[in-house]
């Protein structure tokens, strides 16, 4: 597996995130158990934004040599996505989300996994 493979499906699985949190936010919280009221809408618009900007930096870095600014980037987003998980099982273990958040956080750990393996090639 490429690094090149790994960044442009995390980028284009980011891309959809990044559409289905602006433009259906009360479709995505009951996903896993959490009400989409006009709040959680609101916040989840917010957040939308935050998930273009690896979608265009992976999808850029996937064509990049091997290099030290490459490695930071696979290493950044990997630990942002190490990061997202642990959130969603605290979400879970805390009651607050269903099991469906247990399955995106394995997820989010694969991807973090394959940033972090397939930096150097």
């Amino acid at each position: 597996m490429s690094f090149a493979l790994v960044a442009r499906s995390v980028a284009a699985i980011c891309a959809v995130l990044f559409v289905i949190l602006l433009v259906f936010p009360a479709a995505y919280a009951p996903t896993y158990g959490v009400g989409a009221d006009a709040d959680v809408q609101f916040i989840t618009r917010r957040a939308a934004p935050m998930f273009i900007a690896p979608a265009v930096i992976l999808w850029l870095a996937a064509g990049a040599p091997d290099s030290p600014l490459r490695r930071a980037v696979a290493l950044g987003f990997a630990l942002t996505f190490v990061g997202i998980a642990v959130t969603g099982v605290a979400a879970f273990l805390e009651g607050s989300a269903s099991a469906a958040i247990v399955i995106a956080a394995l997820g989010e750990c694969l991807m973090a996994t394959a940033l972090w393996i397939t930096r150097k090639n």
